[in-house]
């Protein structure tokens, strides 16, 4: 390789690196955010959950409310048939208070419905609580897990941004441009070696993708120093030291 692939090859070997801590600290990133996202939709759950033990609650003291005034009615209904005076008033009276009974009795039912369907959501409200511990407890790990990995590979990382700075000074600046586009597409990998096959060694691919490269272009990277992309991959291309085929 000439002096400009060469520049780069050093400087892919420490993207390489990067690119393997940035990975590992991505992949802690994105198990955090997992467990953030279950613990938000357990909450939306939960929350739900709770309105609905809120509603039963509100039924349950809308009928207690019912009850109570059709029990002060039905007092007032007994009181008047001890002082009715004809046997019409009295069975107009008796009617009512029937009424007031059976409406009562469908309010009560009610009640006890609402009850017991509160009681079930109060007990399921544990296993939301528990899921919430669980979840909450997966997410410390995690983010403990960052953390000491943040710790241990600080000095490392450190080392490999200064050398990688050091080397990115050696390369001029299109080329440089040129490398970190193509890295960014390539999570770090820039350069695809050009592989030699068959036994006459005139059928080359690019090691990134595996589609062939034509014998112009391997004859352009023997004679120049100059970037030279994958017609497929746009990865940039070089040749290993061996030597070509006579």
């Amino acid at each position: 390789m000439g002096a400009i692939l060469d520049a780069l090859d050093r400087l892919q070997k420490i993207e390489r690196d990067l690119s393997r801590q940035r990975a590992k600290q991505a992949a802690y990133r994105r198990m955090i955010a997992k467990c953030q996202a279950r613990i938000d939709t357990n909450q939306v759950e939960y929350d739900a959950h709770l309105d609905a033990v809120r509603r039963c609650q509100m039924g349950i003291d809308e009928a207690d409310l019912d009850i109570k005034s059709r029990e002060e009615s039905m007092a007032k209904h007994r009181l008047a048939l001890n002082a009715a005076k004809t046997n019409k008033d009295y069975a107009a009276i008796l009617t009512a208070l029937n009424t007031e009974k059976a409406d009562t009795s469908k309010y009560e039912s009610k009640v006890l419905e609402l009850m017991a369907q509160k009681d079930e959501l109060l007990g399921q409200s544990e296993v939301f609580e528990e899921n919430n511990r669980k979840l909450r407890k997966r997410l410390e790990k995690s983010e403990n897990e960052l953390a000491d990995f943040l710790d241990r590979t600080r000095g490392e990382l450190e080392l490999l941004e200064k050398a990688r700075e050091d080397a990115a000074i050696e390369i001029a600046p299109s080329a440089l441009s040129s490398f970190e586009r193509v890295a960014k597409k390539h999570d770090g990998e820039a350069m695809a070696e050009v592989i030699r096959l068959g036994s006459r060694g005139d059928e080359h691919i690019c090691d990134g993708c595996n589609m062939s490269v034509t014998l112009e272009v391997v004859n352009r990277l023997r004679s120049v120093d100059e970037l030279v992309l994958c017609h497929t991959c746009g990865r940039i291309l070089y040749l290993s030291t061996e030597p070509a085929p006579s």
